[in-house]
């Protein structure tokens, strides 16, 4: 069983399971879901993040010791407070940006990361080395929440096209939220380049780890 470790803090059972159901639907994956508390528009710069970084520790050793899960994923572009995770708990802890970056690798070698923030992820430049390319977002959808507003999916293919249009080869994203919103599917009938969902390459990872689905 996967613990999915959730930064936005939210009561809507459907958001807050959004991305278990998309690694069951795309790989099998057995999950349980939970969001930390008090971020309502998740991570979307330092601050947030440093505010989060202790509630994500706390929950990581709360579903190791008492949910008896057999590897934590922190489902956030930003891999907030991984290294802390895997230093507090015993069981691996896989982190959406590093996950992502590694699946773009494998199917590009320009990569083109879209995201919500005015930079692109630390991890996730770290880990795309020589294979990255740029980086682009739109200043209408700055954090989790906007991705629902109405145009969000046109906005965002616009972004992703002029990162083609430059020469990336590959498009992978920098915010879950956009598996939140199903943009892979609305990319995939417009773009013509691999795009990275950063839900389904945790859900591949976890799978790497052969800790079964």
């Amino acid at each position: 069983m996967l613990g999915i470790i959730r930064v936005l803090t939210t009561e809507d059972e459907n958001v807050l399971l959004e991305h278990g159901k998309k690694m069951y639907e795309y790989a099998g994956v057995q999950s349980i879901t939970d969001c930390i508390p008090n971020q309502p528009n998740g991570i979307f710069d330092e601050k947030s993040e440093q505010e989060a970084n202790p509630k994500i520790i706390q929950l990581a050793r709360w579903m190791e010791e008492r949910l008896k899960v057999d590897a934590i994923t922190i489902s956030c572009a930003a891999d907030p407070a991984i290294e802390e995770c895997r230093r507090a708990v015993n069981i691996p802890v896989l982190g959406a940006g590093t996950c992502g970056a590694h699946s773009a690798c494998m199917v590009g070698s320009k990569v083109g990361v879209i995201g919500i923030t005015g930079e692109p992820p630390g991890q996730i430049l770290k880990e795309l080395g020589d294979h990255y390319h740029s980086y682009a977002f739109s200043e209408k959808l700055r954090k989790t929440t906007d991705l629902l507003e109405d145009g969000a999916k046109g906005e965002l293919m616009n972004v992703a096209q002029g990162l083609i249009d430059s020469g990336a080869d590959v498009i992978l994203f920098a915010c879950t939220g956009f598996s939140t919103i199903r943009l892979k599917d609305h990319f995939r009938q417009h773009l013509t380049v691999p795009v990275v969902d950063l839900v389904e390459a945790q859900a591949i990872a976890y799978q790497l780890l052969g800790q079964g689905g």
